[in-house]
């Protein structure tokens, strides 16, 4: 029989894969290219889309350095409240409500978690879910996405696998479309709503760039003031975003941590990756048990995202809030043989 640990990974990590054309492996969803193809066009255009924060902090660092377009304390603001907003799109929406069901919620609060998860430029909506769920399937081995454990041997090897855990994977069309990912989301391509706003992300995208030039045009009242909340809030806050949540992926698959769960995958726990992805940097115990909705089982692991989950249940917008049962893990840590379900 299976103990809690592995029902909960089942939980987790399996989602609805009832039978339908869109379903079918290697058979597009609504408005994707198939599986394990990306034409030249959309190669380029994806190349395109995740240079602008990388372009844009180059230009927000030379016109400070070059021109003294010096950031304001408006411009900073800016930058620390998107950022957290940008995390907490990845970390609380797509990856805690949508890829994994930590916990449940109303109509109005699963569109409000669609939203904010498409504004934090880490893809559409059911992609990322479904690359994310693929990745749990196949952890660090082949069939996941983004390992960095594949890159070869030695110093070279292992800097190609951290390279491509990173970032490069998403450039890689085995990767980045893997025949058979679109299973993976069945159960969210079947929610017109969530079908909508993930065929919308290039709205969304644009949204998360503007937003804070709007923001910071009106608070100085000119263009300049729109320029550096453009770069400031919008570029550099999303480059900056962008590299702590894949360095979940790369540093913490592959450097340093500790591993209190060993298991199939090679994930680990960074502390200072948990401060700046708040929370996801406890990697290891999110492998272990990725059912649950906190990744903080000392009492001085901070993860910010699962205490903001657990203030929502108490206000009653969120429910059936999946939180970390002492049992399970201590008998977990009292078998460190044993693998990852």
């Amino acid at each position: 029989m299976k103990d809690a640990a592995a029902d909960g990974a089942d939980r987790a990590q399996a989602p609805d894969r009832a039978a339908s054309p869109a379903g079918s492996a290697g058979s597009p969803m609504p408005g994707e290219p198939a599986a394990g193809h990306l034409s030249r066009a959309s190669s380029a255009r994806h190349l395109g889309v995740a240079s602008i924060p990388a372009v844009g902090t180059v230009a927000a660092l030379a016109l400070w350095g070059g021109f003294g377009l010096a950031p304001h304390a408006q411009d900073i603001a800016m930058l620390a409240i998107f950022y957290v907003l940008n995390i907490l799109g990845m970390e609380l929406a797509l990856h805690r409500y949508f890829a994994h069901r930590t916990f449940k919620a109303a109509p109005s609060m699963k569109v409000a978690l669609a939203i904010l998860g498409s504004l934090a430029y880490m893809g559409p909506l059911m992609w990322w879910v479904a690359i994310h769920r693929l990745h749990h399937a196949n952890a660090d081995g082949p069939g996941d996405p983004h390992t960095p454990q594949l890159g070869g041997h030695g110093f070279v090897g292992r800097a190609k696998g951290i390279l491509h855990g990173h970032v490069g994977w998403l450039f890689d069309p085995s990767s980045a479309r893997p025949n058979g990912w679109n299973r993976y989301a069945n159960d969210m391509y079947r929610d017109p709503t969530l079908l909508r706003i993930h065929l919308a992300y290039d709205f969304w995208l644009l949204l998360g760039l503007l937003l804070p030039a709007a923001i910071g045009g009106l608070l100085a009242l000119s263009w300049r003031g729109a320029l550096l909340g453009l770069l400031w809030g919008g570029s550099v806050r999303i480059f900056l975003a962008t590299n702590a949540i894949w360095a979940v992926n790369s540093v913490g698959h592959s450097l340093g941590g500790r591993r209190p769960f060993p298991g199939r995958d090679q994930s680990r726990n960074a502390w200072w990756l948990a401060i700046l992805t708040l929370g996801a940097g406890w990697h290891n115990n999110h492998h272990a048990f990725p059912q649950y909705a906190s990744t903080r089982f000392r009492r001085w692991q901070i993860d910010v995202t699962g205490s903001l989950i657990a203030l929502l249940e108490r206000l009653g917008l969120v429910w059936d809030v999946q939180h970390p049962d002492p049992d399970a893990i201590r008998q977990r840590l009292a078998d460190p043989r044993r693998r990852d379900a």
